[in-house]
């Protein structure tokens, strides 16, 4: 057969087969809401991202990042902030809203400040917007903390700086991407100078870049924040010459997020430095006051930790941990049981790790990631009846809880192999 017509017949095939059927189902990353702001007198729309855990572990509160230009950064900042968090543990879990424009004409409105001249802007309503309508209604829908960042871009840069300016406070953090600070002939650039005269310190984060874009006025208002800030950890500018006006997003907001939470893990030599388990509670019980929310400790840094103890029968570390967990992380007490369930299972302490991981069901009866350790212990016993009914148990957990797709194929791979071996 002519190689053409066999790539055209294979082509045919694998058309047919893979874009053929009708019942595929597709892969989203966040819900779409909508609702009528009173103060900008429209129905407006924002996309909502949920971080991996939010529907296993209702015990915990998420930090919330707001998102300008929302349908066009929504992807790669939640799959970013999901690398960074979920994934690495770099930096906590986080709801994102990616706040959706009505075209570029009104957001370029919304984004510029009233007193430019000539601009015809209308950000002093869309800071009322966000602060007073879409904030107070995300916190009433979800579980959010007390912890909050505003991200922009461009003329959403500029949006970002000036609410900075004006209200503060109304966010811990405040990233602007390569900002549009030249309009009206640097207008915000003299108005933070004359603001910062009156200001001793920056009262929360501020964190600005530039791309290899021309005549921004980045440069401007960095030797401002210099002149009346020099040496304080409040703000920062990233100068990312590398990049360009369309790219400058993801590494701003990476490295941002990286000083922002710069603590936030426990290095290994930070950890072989701690007299007991009581440093380790005192270190997240301190970032819960940096961050103003109670934190949960992520997976792989709470896995390590008791793998550490446990291998050193350091029982004593263990109590001390288990006790400052319950009374200052609660979120994480699952996570303690199934991580020691885990050390006692592979200990071959069939017994113990059952006990513990029936804890962790205790603590959270949504906890899949428990019925899957107790399917590999009885499995490990030879009790084919139990292995498979957890097994089903995490599988059914988990698609109620929206786990993520690597998630399920995990236990899907799992129970197929308990499957196998209990017809042996």
């Amino acid at each position: 057969m002519n190689k053409f017509y066999i790539q055209i017949a294979i082509f045919t095939l694998f058309n047919t087969v893979l874009f053929g059927q009708n019942n595929l189902n597709k892969v989203e990353i966040g819900n779409r809401y909508q609702f009528t702001s009173e103060i900008l007198s429209e129905e407006r729309e924002f996309q909502v991202y949920l971080p991996p855990t939010y529907y296993f572990n209702d015990k915990n509160n998420y930090p919330v990042i707001y998102l300008l230009d929302g349908d066009y950064n929504f992807h790669y900042v939640t799959g970013l902030v999901e690398l960074m968090s979920s994934v690495s543990g770099k930096i906590p879990e986080f709801i994102v809203v990616g706040i959706a424009d009505k075209g570029a004409s009104k957001y370029r409105k919304n984004c510029t400040p009233n007193d430019i001249e000539g601009r015809n802007g209308n950000a002093e309503n869309y800071i009322r917007f966000i602060d007073s309508e879409l904030k107070p209604l995300i916190e009433e829908k979800f579980r959010t903390a007390d912890y909050n960042i505003l991200i922009g871009q461009s003329i959403g840069g500029l949006f970002v700086t000036n609410f900075h300016l004006q209200k503060p406070d109304s966010f811990k953090a405040f990233i602007a991407i390569d900002p549009a600070l030249w309009l009206g002939e640097y207008e915000i650039v003299h108005r933070a100078d004359s603001i910062y005269k009156e200001k001793k310190s920056l009262s929360t984060s501020y964190y600005i870049s530039s791309s290899n874009a021309q005549g921004m006025g980045i440069d401007k208002y960095e030797e401002v924040l210099e002149t009346h800030f020099t040496g304080s950890r409040n703000w920062k500018y990233f100068n990312l010459e590398e990049e360009n006006h369309n790219s400058v997003g993801l590494p701003t907001i990476k490295k941002s997020f990286e000083d922002l939470f710069k603590n936030w893990s426990i290095s290994e030599s930070q950890f072989k430095s701690f007299n007991s388990a009581n440093d380790v509670i005192n270190h997240y019980k301190e970032l819960s006051k940096t961050y103003s929310s109670i934190v949960s400790i992520h997976p792989y840094f709470l896995g390590n930790i008791i793998y550490y103890y446990f291998n050193r029968n350091k029982k004593e570390d263990l109590l001390i941990l288990e006790n400052g967990i319950k009374e200052h992380f609660p979120s994480s007490l699952e996570e303690y049981y199934h991580q020691l369930a885990f050390n006692y299972f592979e200990n071959k302490e069939y017994q113990k790790a059952i006990e513990n991981y029936k804890k962790s069901i205790t603590y959270n009866s949504s906890s899949f990631n428990a019925y899957d350790g107790l399917s590999k212990v009885y499995l490990a016993l030879g009790d084919y009846d139990n292995a498979l009914l957890s097994s089903e148990k995490s599988i059914e957990l988990a698609k109620s809880s929206n786990a993520r797709q690597w998630m399920l194929n995990q236990l899907n791979a799992s129970l197929e192999n308990i499957q196998k071996e209990a017809k042996m």
